[in-house]
Order: C-alpha cells, then sequence, then structure tokens
C-alpha cells in the first residue's frame, strides 16, 4: 500500500459515525514515531473533547459548518498551530428521511446548509491556500444516493448530487495544481442517522468498515472516488445509466419489497 506523509490531517464532522471511526483508524494506523497529527471539528464540543482525551495526536476544535466565520476561524488556529493540513475530511452531514407527504422547504434547506453549503464554506478557504501553497489534498463525503434519485431522499440526495458534481469540477480544474480533489461515496453505513430509514438496507456496513475502505482508498492512490461496498455500487452505477422507463420499473419493484 502506498504510504502518504500527510503530518496534518483535519477531519470535520468527526464527532460521530463514519467521521469518528476514521479519526480512530488513522490513530490505529498512525506510527509512533511519526509527528502526525489531527484536528477534529463538529458542533458537539463534548463528543470532540473526549475524542481528544484518548490521544496526544488529536486536537479538538469545534466548528459550526453553516457558519463561514466559524470555518475560517478554526482553520486560521489549526494554521497558528500546526500549519496548513495535509489532508482534509469532510464528513459533516445531515440526513431526515422526506417522503413527499412531508415535502418541506424548511428541510431542505437544512439539508442543503450543512451538506452542501458546509462543504462550500470550507472548500473557499482551503482551495485558496492549498494552492498557493502548491499541495494538499480534499475528501469530501458524499454518497451513493447522489447517482440518481430515491424513493424518500429528496433532501438528501440532492445535495449528494451537487457534492459529486462540484467534486467531479474542481478535480479537472485542479489539475498541475498540486491540489487533489477527492469524492468518498460510501453506501449504506449503520449510524444514529441511518437508524430512522424504515426499510431494509442493503449491505450494511458498520463505521468501522466504511473507515477501513475510505483509509485504504486514500492510502492506495490518488484516484477520483472511493466508493463502497462494491456490489452495491455496481448495481447502483448500473442503474444510472439505465433508460428512465426501466429506472422508474426498477426502483417500484425496490419500495414494493
Amino acid at each position: 500500500m502506498k504510504h502518504k506523509n500527510w503530518q496534518n490531517i483535519w477531519v470535520i464532522g468527526a464527532s460521530s459515525g463514519i467521521g469518528a471511526a476514521i479519526v480512530q483508524k488513522f490513530i490505529v494506523e498512525t506510527n509512533e514515531s511519526t509527528t502526525r497529527h489531527i484536528t477534529i471539528s463538529a458542533r458537539s464540543h463534548a463528543a470532540l473533547q473526549e475524542m481528544a482525551l484518548a490521544s496526544p495526536r488529536i486536537s479538538a476544535m469545534p466548528c459550526d459548518v453553516t457558519n463561514p466565520g466559524s470555518v475560517d476561524q478554526v482553520l486560521e488556529l489549526i494554521e497558528s498551530e500546526h500549519g496548513l493540513p495535509d489532508l482534509v475530511i469532510y464528513c459533516a452531514g445531515f440526513y431526515n428521511p422526506m417522503p413527499v407527504e412531508d415535502f418541506s422547504r424548511d428541510t431542505v434547506a437544512h439539508h442543503v446548509a450543512v451538506n452542501y453549503q458546509g462543504a462550500v464554506n470550507c472548500l473557499e478557504p482551503l482551495l485558496r491556500k492549498m494552492r498557493a501553497r502548491g499541495h494538499g489534498e480534499i475528501a469530501i463525503t458524499a454518497s451513493v444516493v447522489g447517482y440518481r434519485g430515491l424513493p424518500k431522499a429528496g433532501a438528501y440526495g440532492p445535495t449528494k448530487a451537487a457534492l459529486i458534481s462540484l467534486c467531479e469540477t474542481l478535480r479537472e480544474e485542479l489539475t498541475g495544481s498540486g491540489v487533489i480533489m477527492r469524492v468518498i461515496n460510501p453506501g449504506f453505513v449503520k449510524t444514529p442517522m441511518t437508524d430512522q430509514n424504515d426499510f431494509d438496507m442493503p449491505y450494511l456496513q458498520t463505521p468501522q468498515q466504511a473507515a477501513d475502505f475510505i483509509y485504504n482508498g486514500l492510502c492506495k492512490n490518488d484516484d477520483f472516488e472511493i466508493a463502497f461496498p462494491q456490489p452495491f455500487v455496481r448495481q447502483l452505477k448500473l442503474a444510472r445509466i439505465l433508460p428512465y422507463r426501466w429506472y422508474f420499473k426498477l426502483v417500484e419493484r425496490l419500495v414494493q419489497k
């Protein structure tokens, strides 16, 4: 496996779920002789502090990604104490199922504020600073749900589709800059968010399994997409190219199961 010299890592949305599992994975895989440091951010101050107590390599810096000023302040603090991050992983996210009978502009707006605009708020200063430095790596967590529209995901799915499109655009435009843009597309992962679902989730992963996939993908190469689990990814990517008539029939059958 390729070993990357990330000395300064920032994990945003690290207080629970995939983000917390990624932090633990990095700690376990970090050689004691290295000087690697991990800054963890989320809105939950108490959860971050508890995680930081587990390792001297971790610094907790609470951050509200929906507030650009909060993002800028935390990034400036990281820079002053540890330097500009080499790797940033954006895991902040919000999810509520939204069937059509509960369609709500407020629900959609909250999803957009955290999942999409929150990532944009982080990207603006990171892209500017990393491009000026000439290197850096950013991995944005989207979802396989962003591949195509799915029932009850009317608020969540479009934000993930937008993130995938944004990362695709930036990946191409950053060619030659030394800054690597990547997207992480997990399938279903058992977290408090997915516990809200009232249907069987195929290929359900634990946060630890998700963290293993993400860590291995980040270390192995610089490919654009890290997507898992592979059987589910292949099925959804096939569905993405189906004509609408076939696709909607397929979705109808799945919903009826």
